[in-house]
């Protein structure tokens, strides 16, 4: 089968993570992988086998842009259209309904990060057409479920190369050595946007109270618009030293330093299916989560501690109730482990693939016309 996934980025976020897993999984499966592009970066990553289609230009609001993919979608043909991302959901479906070809959307997220803005409401009119719509969460789904109730939706979980992650072994990044203060790690984007807020000024005002216990070292992995005003309050707080910001890092420098960690903290107000929750939990790194529905989609009270952000004391005491009962930190760690043993990267690709059967024996069967599915 030939599947043309349609993305802004190459090298951003979980979407990009979870895509630069799935195509050349599918690759070894025996499909035809193609992936259009406008932008990539450092973190560009490997995907062998997979036919790329960068995109030329500079904005992604440049109307070029639509002439490339039409164009693109003419050479390739594919039998299903995958769009990755808001920008491509729209561009990608109007192409896909005009040329008729099966097409999904893949939902990241769930219904909070979504406004009533006109890209948002331009995505769902475009939508109507959809052929399916994949979501990683039952949260992605229940918001679809509002959209579109009549169409096609599927949930398939992400995935995680975990035997990749088992070989890593634990060690720290170049340029952060430490003493004997245990690590407190946040890993994701540095902003409070659609990407989901995050709630780090909560995670470093935490680290100050706990700091006034006992030593602790904050890392904060990863970037975004919001890091300069994360610093200042890391300068205000005087913890300079005390927190550390390492910028992006390449996945298996993430997971090493996951397993040194000595608790990993997410507070997000709204997530999808958070690829660094998962990654932690493979690793074997004790768990301090917001309660929102996608955290407890993972793990209940056996595999995290559960914690309302609003609430800072109780932040503070989760966070320090780990660092002092490495017993029953280690056993609910444990117990998290064990949840990613079927959340490989081959399952979420077999998955796809059913589903991409699905709707490619649908369409043949209403009488379309096109290349036969190989």
């Amino acid at each position: 089968m030939r599947i043309l996934n349609l993305i802004p980025h190459l090298s951003r976020g979980g979407a990009e993570r979870q895509l630069s897993y799935l195509a050349p999984e599918l690759v070894r499966m025996g499909h035809d992988v193609h992936i259009a592009f406008s932008h990539d970066g450092p973190q560009k990553p490997e995907l062998p086998g997979v036919v790329l289609h960068k995109l030329e230009v500079q904005s992604s609001y440049n109307p070029y842009i639509f002439w490339q993919l039409g164009r693109i979608i003419g050479r390739v043909k594919p039998h299903i259209i995958h769009t990755w991302i808001l920008q491509m959901d729209i561009l990608g479906g109007i192409l896909a309904r005009l040329k008729g070809i099966p097409w999904i959307i893949r939902e990241p997220s769930s219904p909070p990060s979504y406004s009533r803005s006109w890209k948002c409401q331009a995505r769902i009119k475009v939508a109507a057409g959809v052929s399916a719509v994949v979501s990683n969460s039952r949260g992605g789904d229940e918001y679809w479920k509002v959209q579109l109730p009549h169409k096609r939706r599927f949930v398939v979980s992400n995935g995680l190369p975990v035997d990749d992650i088992e070989g890593i072994a634990g060690s720290l990044p170049p340029g952060l050595e430490i003493g004997e203060a245990p690590i407190a790690l946040y890993v994701g984007r540095l902003a409070s946007d659609n990407s989901g807020d995050k709630n780090l000024r909560v995670f470093l005002e935490a680290l100050s109270r706990v700091r006034e216990r006992q030593a602790v070292l904050g890392v904060v992995c990863g970037d975004g618009p919001g890091r300069l005003n994360l610093e200042r309050i890391r300068h205000r707080q005087r913890m300079d030293t005390d927190v550390r910001f390492t910028g992006f890092l390449p996945k298996s420098t993430v997971w090493a330093l996951m397993k040194k960690a000595a608790v990993f903290v997410s507070l997000s107000a709204y997530e999808g299916c958070p690829n660094a929750v998962m990654e932690a939990m493979a690793c074997g790194c004790p768990l301090v989560l917001s309660n929102i529905p996608a955290h407890r989609e993972l793990l209940d009270e056996a595999g995290a501690f559960f914690v309302n952000p609003d609430n800072i004391h109780q932040v503070v005491d989760a966070i320090a109730q780990v660092l002092n009962n490495a017993r029953l930190s280690a056993c609910r760690a444990l117990n998290a482990k064990a949840k990613t043993e079927d959340w490989s990267v081959s399952e979420m690709a077999r998955n796809y693939e059913k589903i991409y059967g699905i709707l490619a024996a649908s369409h043949s069967s209403s009488g379309a016309h096109g290349d036969e599915a190989r």
